[in-house]
């Protein structure tokens, strides 16, 4: 026999007691006897199988008890039907055999009592309370049942539990703190239990009454006199679901609108007259709330008003962007040009300094060969030289002769003792090859003056030389060692560099 059998309250329950005979010939059971003990040791007999007188059940458990097979009585146990609580106990199965004697086995009945769930919901929901009881789930069984919460709302749950005299309860409570967004949200309850194939579910859907703020849309500053299809929507939401009444501070709600739900509707074109507060009132259970809305409409006068100030300021606008537009063309126009005179200026002072150059290095290359020459040529050069300024104060060219002369004073001035001074004739012969003198139809003339200068300067020993240095000197002042020009009308520039006339 099994130890212990487990059954379930309401069903079918086998008891098992089975004889197996060493010698099967020989070895042949008799009766059968089912007994259960009772409180104090006492036993009470349930069924008796006989081989040859057959099956009896005794009371109460008559109906309830039947052989589980037939045939020889090797095979002794019996089907208790629909199990209740008052079978659990301990059983005996008492066999008497032929030619052995009597045996006997026990076991133990034990009725499980599966749990029927209950959830009960707690009070009414509002948004706003503390925390509250959402819910209550209790279950009862044998032997104690477990019982857990699944949902996605945030809150808290508390267990208790009770015994009875042949079974055990579970309560347990959840607890939360009630949102709208919990509103429709799940709680299920699950019981577990040995007695269950499957685990017991309950669901309950919370249910948080809640009113939103109101609001006002559909209005907007492009209403105008004429303008058709205008509607004002009160947006409102709440559990239970809000109801909407729409009113219009100081004066009665215009004719031809018509309140549909939450919508309020111009069935006909705008008028001035139409404009106002227009109030909307949203209420439930919970509370009420109401939004409003300053509906302005703007007239054909107005509207062309707005219009030509628009038009103005777009002009404004244009002229504007032009006058930047051509101001930033004048700022890069003088840029440009300024650019452009720097550049060319820059180029030309280039130009005049290489000039200089040339003209420095053709003045060193004649000092050069002037030296290389006899005292005859200089004393010819000299003579020419003369002789060209003399024709030139003939012809009435005074201011250019002075010039001259002044200039070979200043060159022969300009003379340093290292050698290095320039040739005066050869910067007059310049100036005067640059200035294109026509000196060939006077030479004729002074033809019979020249051997006298040339005695002149030849014998004198240099006291011819004296006259025209003193008459330059006339044009110069000393100043720190340094001769300077005066300031005369006679046309004379003479360069700081002291080489250029």
């Amino acid at each position: 026999m099994e130890r212990s059998v487990t059954a379930v309250l309401g069903q079918d329950v086998v008891l098992p007691c089975r004889y197996r005979a060493q010698e099967e010939e020989k070895e042949k059971v008799v009766q059968v006897t089912w007994l259960k003990r009772g409180a104090g040791g006492r036993s009470t007999e349930v069924a008796v199988l006989n081989r040859e007188h057959g099956e009896h059940v005794k009371e109460p458990y008559a109906g309830r008890v039947l052989r589980r097979a037939e045939g020889a009585l090797e095979d002794g146990a019996i089907v208790l039907r629909n199990a209740v609580q008052g079978d659990e106990g301990d059983y005996e199965c008492h066999l008497i055999t032929f030619p052995l004697g009597n045996f006997e086995g026990r076991l133990t009945l034990k009725v499980l009592v599966p749990p029927l769930p209950i959830l009960n919901p707690g009070p009414p929901l509002e948004e706003g309370q503390g925390r509250t009881l959402a819910a209550s789930c209790t279950a009862e069984g044998n032997p104690v049942p477990s019982v857990r919460w699944e949902t996605e709302v945030h809150g808290t749950n508390t267990t208790r539990r009770s015994a009875h005299a042949r079974s055990a309860s579970v309560t347990s409570e959840f607890y939360l703190v009630p949102g709208r967004s919990m509103n429709g949200k799940s709680l299920t309850c699950v019981v577990a239990h040995p007695g269950l194939r499957h685990e017991k579910r309950i669901t309950h859907v919370l249910s948080i009454a809640y009113l939103s703020d109101a609001s006002v849309l559909g209005h907007s500053e492009g209403w105008q006199e004429g303008m058709e299809g205008a509607a004002l929507t009160c947006l409102g939401e709440g559990n239970p679901a809000p109801t909407y009444n729409w009113t219009r501070l100081d004066a009665p709600l215009p004719a031809g609108v018509r309140v549909k739900g939450d919508t309020l509707a111009f069935q006909r074109p705008l008028a001035p007259g139409d404009a106002g507060h227009y109030v909307c009132r949203v209420s439930n259970r919970v509370a009420t709330k109401e939004a409003r809305a300053n509906v302005s409409v703007r007239s054909r006068e107005e509207d062309n008003k707005v219009r030509k100030v628009d038009l103005v300021s777009a002009s404004v606008v244009v002229v504007g962007v032009i006058a930047a537009v051509l101001l930033c063309v004048l700022v890069i126009v003088v840029v440009v040009m300024t650019l452009y005179h720097k550049r060319k200026t820059k180029r030309i002072s280039e130009k005049y300094e290489e000039e200089l150059t040339l003209t420095r290095e053709n003045s060193i290359r004649r000092l050069h060969s002037s030296h290389s020459a006899d005292t005859r040529t200089q004393l010819e050069e000299t003579l020419q030289l003369r002789t060209e300024s003399r024709q030139g104060s003939l012809r009435g060219d005074s201011l250019r002769g002075d010039s001259l002369r002044g200039t070979s004073i200043c060159s022969a001035m300009s003379e340093e003792p290292e050698g290095r001074s320039y040739s005066t004739l050869s910067t007059v012969r310049e100036i005067e090859t640059q200035t294109e003198v026509p000196v060939a139809p006077l030479l004729p003339a002074l033809a019979g003056k020249e051997p006298k200068e040339e005695d002149e300067e030849g014998g004198g020993g240099g006291g011819g030389r004296d006259d025209p240095i003193k008459q330059a000197m006339t044009h110069f002042v000393q100043e720190n060692g340094m001769l300077q020009a005066k300031p005369t009308t006679n046309g004379i520039y003479i360069n700081g560099r002291g080489h250029l006339v």
